[in-house]
């Protein structure tokens, strides 16, 4: 079997490409925002989670290296420790999610519940009918 070198290379330059595209456009959505509710954000997380998990990361890793990230990115060392932990804790949880595909809050479109009028007439019936035995008979 023979093996071309320079399509293995060629693939790794890619990959590695990839890699560093998802990381400077994560690292420029941190800048201008760094919660995970910006949807520049959101998107530059999604994509440099999956450009890893193409790579075949365990999800360990992915975690790992999305958090080596979020230390080099400057924007979070702007704000207070807590918020600055909340917002970490914000990112790596929605970083954990889209890698296993998990659909969180912000992910699903807001609905308004649905509700049922019961008019008193209704619902009194609705008694009646429950307390009456199998056969119907009262």
């Amino acid at each position: 079997m023979h093996w071309d070198a320079w399509s293995d290379r060629e693939h790794m330059t890619t990959a590695r490409e990839a890699k560093r595209r998802a990381e400077l456009a994560l690292t420029r959505a941190l800048d201008e925002s760094p919660r995970v509710t910006h949807p520049d954000t959101r998107t530059a997380l999604h994509t440099y989670v999956e450009v890893l998990a193409a790579e075949g990361m365990m999800p360990e890793a992915v975690v790992i290296a999305f958090k080596d990230l979020l230390l080099r990115a400057r924007t979070l060392h702007n704000f207070e420790s807590e918020a600055r932990v909340e917002m970490r804790a914000a990112l790596v949880s929605e970083c954990i999610a889209h890698y296993f595909g998990v659909a969180t809050a912000a992910d699903m479109p807001q609905m308004r519940p649905k509700l049922k009028v019961i008019r008193g007439g209704e619902l009194a019936r609705a008694r009646a009918t429950d307390e009456r035995a199998p056969d119907g008979r009262p």
